[in-house]
Parts: structure tokens; C-alpha cells; sequence
């Protein structure tokens, strides 16, 4: 790199020059290298403009380290509130039922045995419906059905999963085909499947279950307001009726199934449901058929036998176990995540600088090869973020939020087995006693997901929340200092100031150059003509 800090060097042997007015005057009557003399009058006078460019790169690059710490820090916050902030997070549940009549799946809040007794499944209503008979098929428009109108309109509307009807408008032109109208039910989310298939169309909902208004049965799917008629020209509802479909069904339905509503009796207590799905103290499972009670024998009077006993189906049995190899590895990749960071901060805090490589002027660089430049700028950007007050305030806050987090509670991170490492080069690195974390879950399966997330019972803030917190602050303060790449101006960051500060000056020197070669130029113009007005004085001496 002896060429970077060799100072003779001449536009001969570089491809920069700091002329802007290169071969104005070429010395043909004094004889001198004027274009070499301005090349070293000129790098001479150019050497403050450098320095004010050197400081500006120097500016550009702690701007940039700046925000790829931010990247980091974001990226950070996000992931360990995406990945370890939610409840959902620390589910690590296993669920077992003892009967292929319940499907079952366990939330983090889970806990204790169902023994589902007795079970009816709820039923989705449907109707089928043939009108082969008319001479229709799917194909057919509505206009064939004998519509007069151009276009017309209809309410349908289903149960959905809450026991509540969900109704849409469904709007048709008379040159749609019956397959068109089905297939616009099925597109508004109603909660309904309609298909119709050469001469036959079917209506089925979606949730089983029927809708109970003041103690009376409304049905499961209904057709209001049908403008044009449709569903009783096709056969589905009675001449001139609208409402339930099965039981104001009209005389082309071949085939109907009533929505109904079911139960389960969980521990001995009877829970009603309008679908086959339920949620009991943090189970969610689904009742894939009946299970039946026992029933006792009836006799009569002369104690003759009327019916005989039913047995009982076998209960179903759903119980959960904490997944204890689960949550080891997530806190692990907690403490992998959280290390790599500090890891990342605590290597620009503490990275020296190097002495002598301060950033490449545009000469030194027409001097080097690529590799070379990408060599020397890599050690130039060291040490930039030495000492950094913002980050070093950011490590402290966040060994602070450890180490002091669960202060007087009994959810603290050394009960799971977390502490912060006592090697004081670690700068903060958290170690894990995987023993001890086994042992604090064998002993409450709960207190990882309180550590980590919270506790709803007393109000006390997650570990993760705080960390976040932290985080966000520190990409908000390091957001003034440098900005980001969405900034919508270098004058809204204390650091894009100073950078367009060292801009103004540096423009203002470049004009300043262009006045000095200028001045430069016209002496040795004035010079050259000088020196050929002597000549020519003296020539005229000699011939006399």
C-alpha cells in the first residue's frame, strides 16, 4: 500500500487528476510541464476538500453500521415476540384421548382429565333437490325458468360456528346459469355449499347445528326476499314461499336432513353445542360420533320386560401432558437468539480502531486495484461503533431486564435455570442449567410460559415484553442519530445533518478549486506570453 501514502506522484502515472482545465496552456515557449506543475499545484490545494470528504465517508459508514445494528435490533424484537412473547408459543402439550369418538387438541391453558360420558353429534342441514323433471339442468339459464325480469336477487343465509345466523345478498342477471347462482353462494361466504350437477342441486351447510330464537327452531339455512321467485320455480321451496328451506320445502326435493344441535356431558355436566366442536378447561376437540349413556331395563306393572338395559359406551377419556422437550429446546433457542445479539453489539462496542487506514481519497483509490480498495476500506470501517454510548446504554438495559426480572416474586429466571454468565468478557452472555429447567417444569409445568409472556393473574409483564421494549426504544433513539433507508431527508437524523453540512462545504470548496485553477491558468497564460514577447524583443536585438 505504499502508493496511498506516496505524495509525488503525477498525472503520468495515475488515471486521477485533480484538473479540471487539463491543456490550457502547453508550455511551448517556456519549455516547462505546466500540465504536471498545475497537477501538483492543484493536489496541493485540493488536500482540505479531501480531508472534508474523508470525514463525510467516515459519517456515511457509521450511518450505516448504525442501521444494520437497527436491522438487527428490529429483527430481534419482532422474532421474540412472534416466536416466544405468545401464550401459544409455550403449548408444548401432548393430548391423548382414549377413544376415536373424540378428536382433541390441547392448549397451553389445559389441565386435568375429561371423561366425556355421553355425546350427540349436531347435523348440518341439507336439501336435495331434482329438477330433471322440469326439463332443467345446471346449464340452463335463469331466463329459461320463465323469469321476466333482466335481473333478480335473493337473502340467503346459514348458522355459523356462534349459533348465529349470517346472512348475504346474492345477485344474479337472467342470462347466468343455475351452476352460476350456486357458485355465487358459494363465493359469498355465507356458510353454505351449493352444487348443482346436470338435473339436481344441493344445499348444505356448513356448521351443523340449528339457530334457537326465543326457545323456537328458525332452521339452519333460509331464502328471503327472492325477488324473481327463483327457489320455487326450481322446485327447492313451496309456490310463493321463502323462510327455512326444509320445512317450507317445495315438491322437487327428494332429500332433506334437518340441522340439529348437540351435547356433551363432560365430568357429569351437560354442555349443549351448536356444532361438534367444543372448548373445555383448555381442550378444544371435536365429537366424531355418538357416544351413548346407559340405559336401565323398563318393566311394567307385572314386572314383564318392556325394554331391555343399554349399556353404556366406553367414556371417552382426554388427558394432557406437559411436552418437556419441547420447551427445553425453544428456552435454548431463547438463549441462542438473545447471545447472538449481545454477541453482535458487544463486538462493535469493543472493536479497536485501526491506525492509518482512514478512508481513500479518489486518487489513492485510481491507484489500487478493486481487491485492494475492499482490503483497506474493510480496515477502515473498524472500530466505528467503539464505545458507543447508544449500545452500551442498550447492553445494560438489557442485562438489567434479566437480572432483575421476578424481583420479589418466585418467577425469576435463575428459578429455570437462566443467569447470566460470571466471565466478564462474556459482556452479558446467558448460560442455561438444562438440569434445572427440567426440574422447575416437573415442578410447574406453568412457569415458563409466565416467565416468558406474562402472568394474566397478577398483572405482572412477560420477560419477552420487556426485552422488546428495550429493543424498541433503542431503534427509535438510534432512528434520530442515523436515520433509515426510508428517511425522506438527510435533515431529519442528527447524523444526515452533519453529512449534509460536510456536503455544503465541500461544494463550496470544489467551486473555490475552480477559481484557483482558473487563476492558476491565466499566470502561466500571462507567463508564457511574457516569456514570447521577450523572445521576440530579443530576436529583433540580435538581427540588428
Amino acid at each position: 500500500m505504499a502508493s496511498v501514502n506516496n505524495t509525488t506522484n503525477t498525472s503520468t502515472t495515475s488515471s486521477y487528476s485533480y484538473l479540471q482545465y487539463k491543456n490550457k496552456i502547453g508550455g511551448l515557449v517556456s519549455g516547462m510541464d505546466i500540465d504536471s506543475i498545475m497537477e501538483k499545484l492543484m493536489k496541493a490545494e485540493s488536500a482540505q476538500m479531501e480531508k472534508l470528504q474523508q470525514q463525510k465517508q467516515k459519517y456515511e459508514w457509521k450511518r450505516d453500521a448504525y442501521r444494520e445494528v437497527n436491522t438487527a435490533l428490529d429483527s430481534f424484537q419482532k422474532g421474540i415476540f412472534d416466536n416466544y412473547g405468545l401464550k401459544s408459543s409455550w403449548n408444548a402439550k401432548t393430548v391423548s384421548a382414549s377413544s376415536s369418538a373424540v378428536s382433541a387438541t390441547a392448549t397451553s391453558s389445559a389441565n386435568g382429565t375429561l371423561n366425556i360420558t355421553e355425546a350427540k353429534m349436531s347435523t348440518a342441514a341439507q336439501s336435495i333437490t331434482d329438477f330433471s323433471t322440469l326439463g332443467f339442468t345446471a346449464d340452463s339459464t335463469i331466463a329459461s325458468l320463465g323469469l321476466t325480469s333482466s335481473e333478480g336477487s335473493f337473502l340467503i343465509s346459514a348458522v355459523d360456528e356462534s349459533g348465529s345466523l349470517i346472512e348475504k345478498k346474492i345477485s344474479y342477471k337472467a342470462t347466468d346459469k343455475i351452476s352460476d347462482v350456486m357458485s355465487k353462494i358459494n363465493a359469498s361466504g355465507v356458510g353454505v355449499t351449493a352444487l348443482a350437477s346436470k338435473g339436481s342441486l344441493s344445499l348444505t351447510a356448513n356448521v351443523e347445528g340449528t339457530v334457537i330464537v326465543d326457545g323456537q327452531d328458525v332452521g339452519s339455512i333460509q331464502i328471503t326476499k327472492d325477488t324473481e321467485g327463483l327457489f320455487a320455480k326450481l322446485g327447492v321451496l313451496k309456490a310463493g314461499g321463502e323462510g327455512d328451506i326444509l320445512t317450507n320445502k317445495g315438491p322437487n326435493v327428494k332429500k332433506t336432513i334437518p340441522g340439529t344441535n348437540g351435547y356433551i356431558v363432560a365430568n357429569g355436566v351437560k354442555i349443549d353445542g351448536t356444532s361438534n366442536k367444543y372448548t373445555v378447561s383448555g381442550y378444544q376437540f371435536t365429537i366424531n360420533q355418538d357416544i351413548k349413556a346407559a340405559q336401565p331395563e323398563v318393566r311394567d306393572e307385572n314386572n314383564d320386560l318392556i325394554k331391555a338395559a343399554v349399556a353404556a359406551d366406553p367414556a371417552a377419556k382426554i388427558s394432557s401432558t406437559t411436552d418437556t422437550d419441547k420447551i427445553v429446546d425453544k428456552v435454548k433457542e431463547f438463549v441462542e437468539t438473545y447471545n447472538g445479539l449481545i454477541k453482535d453489539l458487544n463486538t462493535r462496542v469493543s472493536e479497536k480502531k485501526k491506525v492509518g487506514y482512514d478512508p481513500l481519497t479518489d486518487a489513492q483509490k485510481a491507484e489500487m486495484k478493486d481487491p485492494e480498495i475492499e482490503k483497506w476500506e474493510k480496515a477502515a470501517k473498524e472500530g466505528l461503533l467503539k464505545g458507543d454510548s447508544t449500545l452500551n446504554t442498550v447492553l445494560s438495559n438489557m442485562r438489567t431486564t434479566l437480572s432483575t426480572y421476578g424481583n420479589g416474586s418466585e418467577d425469576m429466571l435463575f428459578k429455570i435455570g437462566i443467569t447470566t454468565s460470571k466471565t466478564y468478557t462474556d459482556n452479558g452472555k446467558l448460560e442455561i442449567d438444562e438440569d434445572k429447567l427440567r426440574k422447575a417444569l416437573s415442578d410447574d409445568p406453568d412457569i415458563v410460559s409466565r416467565i416468558f409472556t406474562g402472568d394474566s393473574s397478577t398483572g405482572a409483564e412477560g420477560v419477552i415484553s420487556k426485552l422488546r421494549t428495550t429493543a424498541q426504544n433503542a431503534v427509535s433513539t438510534i432512528k434520530n442519530t442515523a436515520g433509515s433507508e426510508n428517511s425522506s431527508s438527510d435533515l431529519t437524523y442528527s447524523l444526515g445533518k452533519t453529512i449534509t453540512s460536510l456536503d455544503d462545504k465541500i461544494t463550496d470548496w470544489k467551486d473555490r478549486l475552480k477559481d484557483i485553477e482558473e487563476r492558476y491558468w491565466n499566470q502561466f497564460s500571462a507567463m508564457e506570453s511574457a516569456i514570447q514577447k521577450a523572445n521576440s524583443q530579443s530576436s529583433i536585438f540580435s538581427q540588428g
